[in-house]
């Protein structure tokens, strides 16, 4: 049983290498828009909360291992539409305009 332990200790010593490798902390999402990319733990936070799918950065890799898992069972996938693009943008004009509009309330305030 020591050994295991050993083993253990030293994957974990590479996984630590692997952690504080700057290119590996990049976010690594397709969905440059979305808010929270590059806020990797705010965004599986998000994912976890709300429990209906996983984060797309983990999609691709998941979605190939089911794949795999349903041609043995004989079955076909097909992927959800994902979020358009455009809507990430529509968010981000409509938060200027709330941020506008909040600084002249405050602006106007006794």
């Amino acid at each position: 049983m020591e050994g295991r332990k050993e083993e253990f200790y030293e994957r974990v010593k590479r996984l630590r290498i692997i952690a504080s490798d700057p290119e590996y902390q990049k976010c690594s999402c397709p969905k440059t828009a979305c808010e929270w990319h590059g806020k990797c733990v705010e965004c599986v936070t998000l994912h976890r909360y709300a429990k209906k799918h996983i984060p797309n950065c983990l999609q691709q890799f998941v979605n190939e291992k089911i794949k795999a898992i349903a041609d043995i069972g004989e079955l076909e996938t097909t992927e959800k539409e994902k979020t358009p693009e455009d809507y990430w943008v529509y968010i981000k004009e409509q938060d200027k305009k709330m941020d506008k509009r909040w600084a002249w309330i405050c602006s106007h305030q006794f």
